[in-house]
């Protein structure tokens, strides 16, 4: 099947993956968005203002300023994108979470693919 057979397969079910991550600091995302895009490995991305995490690490509760970014790309580079992302990021163990979106509009979900084919 050709990457076009493919690509109008995928836009065909209105498949988008959805990742979101935080960073510690609002520049780190940016950075980690425009490497992505880049390299071809998400379509879009969208950066939040700061929020306030709460977790516990290493026994102990935190609360700590970080800075959301939701990316959208094809489900065929989604595992790809996550594996770059936390290469890319600082955190020992980032939050990198893929959210599954079968109901994207079908022009959006054709565009995602094609800046990902």
């Amino acid at each position: 099947m050709s990457s076009v057979a493919i690509m109008a397969h995928k836009a065909a079910n209105n498949d988008v993956a959805v990742i979101y991550a935080v960073f510690p600091t609002a520049g780190e995302g940016h950075d980690v968005c425009r490497k992505l895009l880049s390299e071809g490995l998400i379509a879009c991305a969208n950066r939040f203002p700061m929020v306030i995490s709460h977790f516990r690490w290493e026994g102990e509760i935190e609360a700590k300023e970080e800075h959301p970014v939701l990316f959208k790309t094809s489900p065929a580079k989604a595992e790809a994108a996550m594996q770059r992302i936390a290469a890319l990021h600082r955190y020992k163990v980032p939050a990198v979470l893929r959210l599954s979106s079968e109901g994207a509009l079908p022009a959006y979900a054709e565009w995602v693919a094609s800046e990902t084919a």
